[in-house]
């Protein structure tokens, strides 16, 4: 695992509005890592307990009844579960191809974002964005 420089995270849209100060609190948690293609990142049901960041490759999450999509974009974010209540996956993430990921504990990230208030709503207002464009595909109630 590799450490993470500000610069990178600071391309990412879930950090964007941050600043070189708060940058540096999460670049201290996060960590580098390569994928492989076929690796499990998270499982549905399971305690959520690492957070994810797509850096590049291609990952599938899948859902309950056959429900899936994919992600390949740079800043897609897996596990947002860890900061969100019952912190349990909402789906398996796997790997399609090799890649790399920036990995966080959920635990330090949650006891980050409600120790800085400023910090946390700036990455929670993105984080809710991300939750409410998902849940269609989490619990199948597609709005048409």
């Amino acid at each position: 695992m590799m450490s993470t420089d500000i610069q990178t995270l600071k391309s990412l849209d879930l950090f964007a509005d941050l600043n070189f100060g708060e940058l540096e609190k999460i670049a201290s948690l996060m960590h580098m890592m390569k994928v492989t293609e076929g690796e499990v990142l998270t499982r549905k049901g399971e305690p959520a307990r690492t957070f994810f960041i797509v850096l590049s490759g291609n990952f599938m999450l899948s859902f309950k009844k056959d429900r899936s999509f994919t992600l390949h974009n740079k800043g897609n974010i897996i596990g947002w579960s860890t900061v969100v209540t019952p912190f349990q996956y909402r789906g398996t993430a796997i790997a399609l191809t090799d890649g790399l990921v920036l990995s966080m504990p959920g635990q330090e990230f949650l006891r980050l974002i409600q120790s800085d208030s400023t910090l946390g709503d700036k990455i929670m207002r993105k984080i809710n964005k991300i939750v409410s464009e998902r849940m269609p595909y989490t619990t199948g109630t597609w709005k048409d």
